[in-house]
């Protein structure tokens, strides 16, 4: 009972940010990188946008928590190798963060269940990282990360490994250009 009222708030929390960004009085929708919004420039900060009424302080608190920086930050703490390629995927899979197997299930990573193919559903994000780290990571013996989630077929999508890369080149500039020329 708790729970569904826990996901009714969260589903009326987004209608709500839904019509707010419809009202046009969102500045900009985003593009495909998280905080920077269509033609602007890497470099630029994001502004922000004023908060719809609708939401309290709180539920917007845990809204705005998923973050790349923090995101980053969480597979570390949890010993995710490469997690700067898990980050693109967390990407790539909740659409920057929006999908609603994300804002709902917690789910950054489209884990699946093995038995019935029905999305895992998680009490938070941090939790569907330690997921992503015990379910998909432990089957890695070191080598090319990419070829490995080829390997274990974690897309069905045949460009996945190319769309996660694209991604990744685009966030870690710097730390990919340092790492070519070791």
């Amino acid at each position: 009972m708790r729970k569904k009222q826990h996901t009714q708030k969260r589903l009326l929390t987004i209608l709500c940010c839904g019509l707010f960004a419809l009202s046009g009085m969102a500045q900009t929708m985003p593009d495909a990188m998280p905080g920077m919004a269509r033609n602007e420039k890497a470099s630029k900060a994001p502004e922000m946008i004023n908060t719809p009424a609708c939401i309290d302080e709180s539920q917007m608190k845990a809204q705005m928590e998923l973050t790349v920086e923090n995101l980053l930050a969480v597979l570390d703490e949890y010993g995710v190798k490469h997690k700067e390629i898990v980050a693109a995927q967390a990407i790539l899979e909740t659409g920057n963060f929006t999908s609603l197997n994300c804002t709902l299930n917690h789910n950054l990573f489209g884990l699946r269940h093995p038995s019935d193919g029905s999305y895992y559903s998680f009490d938070t994000w941090e939790e569907s990282v330690k997921a992503y780290r015990d379910d998909v990571q432990y089957k890695y013996a070191g080598g090319d990360y990419y070829a490995f989630l080829n390997r274990i077929g974690y897309a069905e999508d045949r460009r996945y490994t190319n769309k996660v890369r694209r991604i990744e080149k685009r966030l870690f500039p710097a730390l990919l250009a340092v790492s070519e020329t070791n």
